[in-house]
């Protein structure tokens, strides 16, 4: 630099001193004098980008499959009822209140499905498995009526999905559990049927079992082997109900496991007109159930479960994920918090002659500070509204950018039949976007205050010899 460009910007500064104004240039001649702070903004950017884009992500993802999950299950569950609960008199009581639209009796059970004469695995837990049902042979066994199931959920939907080829398809979506060859019918979900590589018409052994007392007093577990054929596959959005459910006709499995006692039931699904009155509705079904199975000795019999309780725990398991998520990506931000202080920090040991020229000529300590704190802030700013804007642009085309991804790598980042999807889906959160931004500033500003405070601390004569 010149010995005339010094003079004029000496000029300047005590010009500006003097209007205790000096701030706000110096501010800006060093960011635009020095191209290492788009480094500190890239960092800022990056970050910003990240937290709004993978939390977008995330929470698209957790809304379509709430979606999903509630497709396959009714508004309003009421199981644990008591042995021998009658259908018809709980019907009633159901019926009279104003918010249910309908429900449809189940029997709820065990079982193993398997091909005849083959040996099954060892079983596991449901829902242990895969997301599509494992491996295992182990399942829930649903007794329903169709008609009446097809009134509370997506069940004749679910019979009709175009992804079903026409081998799979049931013969009679009206009467998807008509007896084959006077032989009862088991419907399977699709995934299940293409891994057992099943076909509509297939002879398979349905194992369930029943708890009974014998008579010195011992309780035995019953196994109760039934040959069914396959009526067809079914297809839910819910690939985790797919793989661990089966369907049979409920007078069937009610003959197998109830003889005694046709009218029993174990679990009704219930559909609700208005579904902003869950809550309420389910507490008022509480209390009418109690009602009906009180049997007079003080224990409370039945309970009643909204979808979201009765998925509670697959649904925290997703939105606890999202939450480390985020705990992760925040350490992006630190990472480039520790980049942009040590810009800043670099910064003012460079300019360490020019605070001491600018406190010599009347700059107060606070000024000095307001300088590079203003810096850091400007950085931080420009690098939330950038990381805010590209973060939101990404977010709406993710499904774009993973077809591009795709075409030209063969990499896909994102396959859509792990969870049903069409598209890569994205929910963009406004108050998600103040608190990314709220954090971003904060620490921005923590980070440009340790450097503009040690500048501030400055001892003018020692800054002025060093110069």
């Amino acid at each position: 630099m010149t010995p005339g460009a010094l003079v004029r910007i000496a000029s300047r500064i005590r010009e500006l001193a003097t209007q205790r104004a000096y701030g706000p240039f110096l501010a800006t001649r060093y960011l635009l004098t020095r191209p290492i702070n788009l480094l500190g903004m890239l960092g800022v950017t990056l970050s910003v980008w990240a937290l709004v884009v993978v939390v977008s992500l995330f929470s698209g993802v957790i809304v379509v499959i709430e979606e999903h999950v509630h497709a396959a299950s009714a508004d309003v569950s009421i199981g644990s009822l008591p042995a021998g609960t009658s259908w018809s008199k709980l019907h009633d009581a159901i019926a009279d209140d104003p918010n249910v639209r309908g429900q449809a009796p189940r029997l709820v059970h065990f079982g193993m499905l398997n091909r005849p004469g083959v040996r099954p695995p060892p079983p596991i837990l449901p829902g242990r498995g895969a997301l599509h049902g494992g491996d295992q042979p182990f399942l829930f066994v649903l007794g329903v009526e169709p008609a009446a199931e097809a009134n509370v959920t997506g069940f004749a939907d679910w019979l009709r999905d175009p992804a079903i080829p026409a081998d799979l398809r049931v013969a009679d979506p009206d009467d998807p559990l008509r007896t084959i060859d006077s032989t009862a019918t088991v419907l399977v979900g699709f995934e299940r049927m293409k891994r057992d590589g099943l076909k509509r018409g297939d002879e398979v052994v349905l194992t369930s079992g029943r708890v009974y007392q014998a008579a010195d007093g011992n309780k035995t577990l019953e196994q109760i082997p039934m040959t069914m054929r396959v009526a067809g596959a079914y297809k839910s959005m819910h690939g985790g109900f797919d793989g661990n459910n089966v369907f049979v006709d409920r007078a069937t499995l009610n003959r197998a496991l109830f003889a005694d006692d046709p009218d029993t039931i174990q679990e009704v699904a219930v559909r609700l007109r208005d579904d902003a009155k869950l809550w309420e509705t389910a507490d008022r079904l509480q209390r009418t159930v109690a009602r009906i199975t009180d049997r007079g000795d003080g224990r409370a019999y039945g309970s009643v479960q909204t979808w979201r309780q009765k998925n509670a725990t697959f649904l925290a398991s997703i939105e606890h994920q999202r939450a480390l998520l985020k705990i992760v990506l925040i350490v992006i931000m630190v990472v480039a918090a520790f980049l942009m202080l040590a810009t800043l920090s670099m910064m003012v040991t460079e300019k360490t002659s020019d605070i001491g020229i600018l406190t010599a000529m009347g700059g107060t300590p606070i000024g000095v500070m307001q300088i590079f704190l203003s810096c850091g802030l400007v950085i931080t700013g420009l690098g939330i509204v950038t990381g805010i804007g590209t973060g939101c642009l990404t977010a709406v085309h993710l499904e774009e950018v993973r077809q591009f991804v795709l075409w030209t790598t063969g990499v896909d980042l994102f396959p859509l039949d792990v969870y049903n999807l069409d598209r890569v889906p994205s929910s963009i959160d406004p108050w998600w976007l103040l608190q990314v931004a709220g954090m971003a500033l904060g620490t921005g500003f923590l980070v440009s205050a340790l450097p503009a405070f040690r500048a501030a601390r400055h001892d003018p004569l020692v800054s002025l010899r060093s110069s």
